[in-house]
């Protein structure tokens, strides 16, 4: 079954030709009503991907196909024809930055509607009332004032009230909550859940925070340097994750690694990096303690399971080596340690 979004061998590059791309052969599937997340540190091409998706960013090969129309191959007026539509719409990750500082709330949130140019003026005014209602936003309190005049946490929602202000069938949100506090944090991811379950909105969010996704997201796409290297379902990947560099991830982030997870010392770089260069073969080769010459070929994601996919020619070989690692070091533990845990030496050692 296809979905809303469907993105396809995507590669993007910048600069001279021959230079390693950005993003390289993504594949993502975003269904109606679905939060899907995209989570990898920095400059692992997160971004691009928002981008390009929207048409900001005009990929190499690829394609983008949104509710059956492919878009990715749009230029000129067809381009700004798809943009004005407000179908699909973009939130940018800095609100600050993306917020003119010189319009108010209120022309701000109502700049799309301007841009599509279908509503008249009392439309216009009862859409934007409308999408900062929705935001949790008092349009009479806040509609006048100017962004550097409200908190960071209003902001972020002023830049969702202006993202939804068209109603739109996907919307993209870069970072939502990376520059708040824990009680706005919840407020927005409340919010995306809220647009998801009662206005039947697909949702991408791109995050660094995996705790934030945890609660909200039904599917998550790991991205290291431009390529996916694993994604299923959300719960699945963080407690028992098939690629080591997400399980690096996990074990970086103690609120969503499962118990029994590998933690970050059992996954160092091994002492001897590949004799290959880092441009060659899989892209975490030169990380990955669990490497070995197949990995000189690029692994294409491959399914594992139901609805799991993981680009890696060791799974799930790694884990056992893990747990192998793993045995002796916890055998060697003191009897006086493991009887102050309750902790038998059968399971010391798995």
């Amino acid at each position: 079954m296809s979905g809303l979004l469907e993105i396809s061998g995507l590669t993007v590059a910048f600069g001279r030709r021959g230079a390693r791309p950005v993003l390289d052969g993504v594949e993502l599937s975003v269904g109606e009503g679905e939060i899907v997340g995209v989570i990898g540190e920095t400059g692992s091409g997160k971004t691009t991907l928002a981008r390009a998706t929207v048409g900001l960013v005009a990929p190499r090969s690829g394609r983008v196909v949104f509710d059956g129309r492919e878009v990715s191959g749009l230029r000129g007026r067809a381009l700004r024809a798809f943009r004005r539509s407000g179908r699909m719409s973009y939130a940018f990750q800095d609100p600050l930055r993306a917020l003119d500082p010189e319009l108010t709330v209120r022309r701000a949130v109502a700049e799309p509607l301007a841009v599509a140019g279908q509503l008249d003026d009392a439309g216009s005014a009862a859409r934007v009332d409308e999408a900062l209602t929705t935001v949790g936003l008092d349009p009479a309190r806040l509609g006048d004032r100017l962004p550097g005049a409200v908190s960071g946490g209003q902001r972020q929602r002023v830049l969702l009230a202006r993202a939804i202000v068209t109603r739109p069938r996907l919307l993209i949100a870069d970072e939502p909550v990376s520059a708040l506090d824990a009680s706005n944090r919840n407020r927005v991811l409340r919010l995306l859940d809220r647009l998801r379950t009662e206005h039947r909105m697909a949702v991408v969010v791109i995050s660094h925070d995996l705790s934030s996704l945890a609660g909200i997201a039904d599917r998550v796409a790991v991205l290291y340097r431009g390529r996916v290297v694993e994604q299923g379902p959300v719960r699945e990947v963080f407690s028992h994750p098939l690629h080591p560099y997400t399980a690096l991830l996990t074990a970086s982030a103690p609120s969503v690694r499962a118990e029994k997870g590998p933690g970050a010392a059992a996954l160092r770089p091994s002492a001897e990096p590949p004799a290959w260069t880092a441009r060659e073969g899989c892209v975490f080769g030169h990380r990955c303690p669990f490497v070995i010459d197949s990995c000189r070929t690029a692994p294409a994601p491959a399914p594992v399971g139901q609805g799991r996919f993981a680009a890696c020619h060791r799974v799930p070989r790694w884990r056992e080596l893990v747990a192998q690692a793993a045995a002796p070091a916890a055998a060697q533990r003191p009897p006086e340690l493991m009887a102050a845990t309750g902790e038998t030496r059968e399971e010391a050692g798995r």
